[in-house]
C-alpha cells in the first residue's frame, strides 16, 4: 500500500515507520531537524524490546509525494489551518485519510476540506516520544488503532487498511461506534 504519514513526528514516525518496516511503500512528512535527520540516517525507532532504523521516503512537501492509498493525518491538530490543505496532492479518488489526532472532532477538518467520504475518523493509543531528531522511542506494551466508519458499517477500506496494520504487526480494531471510541480515548487522554 502507498501510504504518506502527515506529521511524521512522535506517534507518525512510530506508526510509519512500522508500516514500511511491514512492507509498504511509506513517505514520511517531517520537517527541520527531524527531517535532515530522517534523510540521512533513516528513523530510528526503539521500544522496550528492540531498536531498529527505517529507510524511507521523507519530505517536507506534500506536493512531492504523488497521489497515495492512505494519508495518515498526526500533525497536532493547532497545525490543521496549514496541513490539511495541503495533502490534496496526495489524494486521488481512492485515498483514505485516517485521522488519528486528538480530539473527538479534528477529524472534521480534513471532512471539510477533502469531503467527508474519504476522511475516517481514529484513536492511537500509545506511549510514543520524539527523543530527538530522527529517533521515535515507544514505551510499554499498549499499543493499538481503533478506527471506523462514521455511520458504523463495516466496509470494504476499513478491513483493508486493518489487515495493512497487522501484517506491519500494529494491532487494529474496527470500531462500529467511532464517537464513543473519539469519547474514551478523550477520557483517557484527560484523566492522565
Amino acid at each position: 500500500m502507498r501510504i504518506a504519514v502527515m506529521g511524521a513526528g512522535s506517534i507518525g514516525g512510530y506508526f510509519g515507520g512500522k508500516l514500511s518496516q511491514g512492507g509498504n511503500e511509506v513517505t514520511l512528512i517531517a520537517r527541520g531537524a527531524h527531517l535532515d535527520a530522517i534523510r540521512s540516517r533513516g528513523l530510528k525507532i526503539i521500544t522496550d524490546d528492540s531498536e531498529f532504523i527505517v529507510e524511507c521516503k521523507a519530505t517536507d512537501d506534500p506536493g512531492q509525494v504523488g497521489p497515495v492509498d492512505l494519508v495518515l493525518l498526526t500533525v497536532k491538530t493547532y497545525h490543521n489551518q496549514e496541513a490539511v490543505p495541503a495533502m490534496v496532492e496526495m489524494l486521488s479518488p481512492n485515498t483514505t485519510v485516517l485521522c488519528l489526532q486528538n480530539g473527538i472532532d479534528s477529524f472534521e477538518a480534513a471532512a471539510r476540506c477533502h469531503g467527508a467520504e474519504k476522511v475516517l475518523p481514529g484513536a492511537a493509543y500509545i506511549d510514543v516520544s520524539l527523543e530527538g531528531p530522527g529517533v521515535v522511542r515507544q514505551i510499554g506494551k499498549d499499543v493499538e488503532i481503533v478506527f471506523g466508519e462514521p455511520d458504523g458499517v463495516d466496509s470494504p477500506r476499513c478491513e483493508s487498511i486493518s489487515v495493512t496494520f497487522r501484517k506491519a504487526g500494529i494491532p487494529a480494531q474496527l470500531s462500529n461506534n467511532i464517537q464513543r471510541t473519539l469519547w474514551t480515548k478523550f477520557l483517557y487522554i484527560a484523566t492522565t
